[in-house]
Parts: C-alpha cells; structure tokens; sequence
C-alpha cells in the first residue's frame, strides 16, 4: 500500500538538494539489517552510498515530514511518535538494493518503523535503472481506478515525485545500468502494531 504524490517537490529544488547534500555531509556505509539483529554491509543485497542528514534545522526535513504526515492523514491513519534521520543516497552505477522491508523495532519501547517516505531528486533521464518496485505477488501492477500500472511506473521514476509506503511492504530499487540516481529516504516510527 503506497501513496504517491507525482512530481511534488520542483526540479531545481531536487538539485539544490543533491548539491547541499553531497557538499555538506559525510557519506557512511550503507548496511543491512540481519535476521538476527546485526547491521553489516553486504554488497550482494545492497550496493549505494548513503548519507544522513542529522540537522533537524535541514530544510528537507520538513519538505518530507510534511508529505509523510500528509499521506498518513490521506491514506494510513497510523499512530505516528516520531521521525527517524534523512538519509540521502547515491545510486552510481550498478547500485541497487535488493527486496527488503524497512519495518524493524526500534529500541526498547516496542515500538517500529511504520511509514516509509522515497524521493526521487535525480532527472531520469540522466540514469537508466535505478526503479523503485513493490513485490505484488508476481503480479503486474494494478490500474488504480483512471490510472494505469505504467503510468504508476512513471510517476514513481519522475524527478520531485515522493511515494509514502507501509514499512511492512517488500521493496527494491533495481540496478542502476548508466548515471547516477540519488534520492532520500526517511521513515516514521510508532507503537508496534497489535
């Protein structure tokens, strides 16, 4: 279950982004989470450099905590605490990051990921790949009422478009084949769900 807000954000404020970002904070490495608990890297499943954006102060904090609690208004209507840090990350390529789901407990307090948020900041038609893919059974993505499942695809690859999702769904972002795709992602954390 997703929520998509097609070309949202402006395509010089996507660049300003991807230029304050990659001049203003440090890349880390991107890790996984095990089974287990354990965060490490594995390039098999995840291959991309990322980036947080720890300054509360940074505007793209608000841009997408705003479309977060839209979307949750609009659609989830789930008990929302908190937001966790931005992460910015650079897709070069063959970077992708295989089926996962971003739901995990979050500390002590019974409490996990609940809302998903993806923006795509890079112009595509500046890299090949790089699709951002809900697992649906095998199935081709459905036509939601006027919409068709290859527009869905479109909008969801579009500069400035930001797709709210369930942290529960299954998700990849497909191999980039040419270019760079850069986007941000953030999540929001509740009560764990009963």
């Amino acid at each position: 279950m997703f929520y998509v807000f097609p070309r949202a954000v402006k395509p010089d404020l996507c660049e300003q982004i991807i230029n304050d970002c990659k001049n203003n904070i440090v890349p880390e490495k991107a890790t996984i989470l095990e089974e287990n608990g354990d965060l490490r890297d594995n390039p098999n499943v995840r291959k991309t450099s990322i980036y947080f954006i720890r300054d509360k102060e940074n505007k793209i904090n608000e841009l997408a905590w705003g479309f977060l609690r839209e979307a949750n208004k609009i659609q989830f209507h789930y008990d929302l605490e908190y937001f966790q840090a931005i992460q910015f990350g650079e897709y070069k390529n063959g970077g992708f990051y295989d089926w996962h789901k971003d739901a995990t407990e979050i500390g002590k307090d019974n409490e996990i990921r609940k809302l998903s948020l993806t923006m795509v900041l890079s112009d595509p038609t500046t890299f090949e790949g790089g699709e951002l893919q809900f697992y649906n059974g095998d199935r081709p993505m459905e036509d939601i009422g006027e919409i068709t499942g290859e527009q869905i695809t479109s909008d969801i690859k579009a500069q400035g478009t930001v797709v709210v999702f369930d942290s529960r769904d299954w998700h990849r972002v497909t191999p980039v084949t040419k270019g760079v795709r850069h986007s941000v992602v953030c999540w929001t954390v509740g009560p764990n769900f009963k």
